[in-house]
């Protein structure tokens, strides 16, 4: 490679230098030498101008987090971005280089908390939201001014003087124009959804924010009395590992393509008949229960098995379960759910509790079962006696002796598997049943399917993996409850929750709140204090309307918004 001179700099070959008997390259003085005349020529400039007039090409930078500084994940990533861009603009394209920052959502706010020495959402409170925000804000825009200057020191070759923030007025515009946008074309829509729930944080997580360990549970097996005429004396038994979700019962699944049996044992000093997957006999009836030699009374297939009804543990000390029966017809029968049911462990029927688990949750909405769970934001039963003020999974030593007092107990034993944990506060989930904001999406899979079939994917697994995921796509929620976020723009009847308003941009606001000027922010402690009456559409009386708080769009909405 020969020498290359460019003005008064110049780059030698390695050969070239490497001749010189005693030199060292110094990398560090090189990077130096290298930057200060990239700045001193205006070298990123001219290499822009150089390309004006050539085919665009839009590059649009999927944003870290400003909670933290540069970890070597994002330096790859960055580094492998600015190949990419700097590629393209010597084929000729003109290149649209805006980087971005993702500064809203949980990881900022812990970072925040742990700046401020408070922890949870009680304690943020206590602080004061307005000062919270404003903490968070700083702390965001003092780690951008980090992390550019790390990413240029890297030698990343993007439009560092006007990066796009998740946090400006102007991209929270953005967000609540897709939203009015998605209202107008019948997209958006309220409802319940079961959640995975971080009761540290008080706040729903999304799939990447979890982390997996393995832990030791105590795993109970559960029976529930048959009703029908022709079963007699006979109980369903069930496996689980979160005896708390058990009061939340709300039907059990079976595999009907399975072959299941009628077992007599004899418990507490009576004859039974267990039903359960004739697979997993030898599992539980014989190593577990100890009998060894099972007197199978009948076998039959999963299939029989569909609807048959029976009666929940708890149901003489509660009159819940009366009420949801009556509301929904399929409450406490038994449903097909064969991709949920599998022999490696358990009885092959299993518990199902569709607010407390996303499994449950889908084959509740199948069969019209909506999910049942009373747990508030920080994992504490409320309204539903005797379980009021227990705690979900912390107090499973209490559930399971109201189990065992309601003669529902059959076997408990230790149970080491992997278990979900917040990525924050490092506790273990539980899931809760919440109301939340969502974008229709599912109607469209078909096509969104036929479309992913038109790109080429290397490798061919990336696409699969992706057309697998389009084909499983469900109505995506957008909403979250946190404070630090872009609030979703709809104000709703305090009289009637079903009559809102979608906002889709702060000159509507203004006029509709009748406002005398342009609010400069539209984080919570502005957009909560908005209030106004109006006409309702629903009953033609005038209404007080306020926002939905706290709801919060999704941190991974405000990066696809971007697009």
């Amino acid at each position: 490679v020969s020498t290359q001179s460019t003005g008064s700099f110049s780059l030698t070959s390695r050969c070239d230098m490497e001749s010189k008997s005693n030199s060292k390259y110094d990398f560090l003085d090189a990077e130096k030498t290298i930057h200060k005349f990239w700045k001193d020529s205006n070298i990123y400039k001219k290499a822009k101008e150089k390309v004006a007039n050539g085919p665009k090409y839009y590059f649009v930078d999927g944003p870290p987090y400003t909670s933290g500084k540069v970890h070597v994940g994002t330096a790859w990533n960055k580094s492998l971005k600015d190949m990419l861009v700097r590629y393209k603009r010597m084929t000729g394209h003109n290149v649209a280089d805006r980087p971005g920052y993702d500064m809203h959502g949980l990881p900022t706010e812990k970072a925040t908390e742990k700046e401020l020495k408070i922890n949870g959402r009680d304690e943020v409170l206590a602080y004061g939201i307005d000062k919270y925000i404003e903490e968070c804000r700083h702390l965001c825009i003092k780690n951008m001014a980090e992390m550019t200057k790390t990413f240029q020191y890297m030698a990343v070759w993007m439009d560092w003087d006007h990066p796009y923030m998740s946090i400006t007025r102007d991209y929270m515009e953005g967000e609540w124009f897709l939203i009015k946008e998605a209202h107008k074309k019948g997209r958006l829509y309220p409802g319940e959804k079961t959640m995975t729930w971080d009761a540290a944080n008080g706040t729903a997580l999304a799939k990447h924010e979890l982390e997996y360990k393995k832990v030791t549970d105590e795993a109970i097996y559960v029976r529930f009395k048959v009703l029908s005429g022709e079963w007699t004396n006979s109980y369903l038994v069930i496996w689980t590992t979160t005896p708390w979700t058990i009061p939340f019962n709300l039907a059990i699944m079976v595999h009907t393509g399975l072959t299941y049996v009628q077992v007599k044992v004899n418990h507490h000093g009576e004859d039974q008949n267990w039903i359960l997957c004739k697979d997993l006999v030898e599992d539980f009836i014989v190593k577990k229960i100890g009998v060894e030699k099972p007197d199978i009374q009948k076998e039959f297939s999963g299939e029989s098995l569909k609807g048959l009804a029976y009666q929940h543990i708890f149901e003489d000390i509660t009159d819940v379960y009366k009420k949801l029966k009556k509301e929904m017809p399929k409450v406490h029968t038994v449903v097909a759910a064969n991709e949920f049911v599998n022999t490696h462990t358990g009885t092959g029927l299993v518990h199902c509790a569709p607010g407390c688990g996303p499994e449950d949750y889908e084959v509740g909405y199948r069969n019209g079962i909506r999910p049942f769970n009373t747990v508030d934001v920080v994992g504490v039963f409320r309204d539903f006696s005797p379980f009021t003020g227990l705690l979900a999974r912390k107090n499973d030593p209490d559930f399971i002796n109201f189990i065992d007092k309601s003669k529902g107990l059959v076997y408990k034993h230790q149970y080491e598997h992997e278990y979900p944990h917040g990525d924050r506060s490092k506790e273990g989930v539980i899931y809760r049943t919440t109301k939340q904001w969502f974008f229709k999406v599912e109607d469209l899979k078909d096509k969104l399917v036929e479309q992913n079939d038109k790109i080429k994917w290397v490798p061919d697994s990336a696409g699969n993996a992706f057309k697998s995921w389009l084909k499983n796509l469900r109505d995506n929620s957008i909403s979250k409850q946190r404070f630090w976020g872009t609030p979703v723009p709809v104000w709703e009847n305090v009289d009637d929750p079903s009559d809102y308003l979608v906002i889709g941009s702060v000159k509507e606001l203004v006029e509709v709140a009748g406002l005398k000027e342009e609010p400069k922010d539209i984080h919570i402690p502005t957009v909560d204090k908005i209030v106004f009456k109006r006409i309702s559409s629903k009953d033609g009386k005038e209404h007080e309307y306020r926002s939905c708080l706290l709801y919060t769009s999704d941190a991974a909405d405000e990066e696809d918004s971007v697009d």
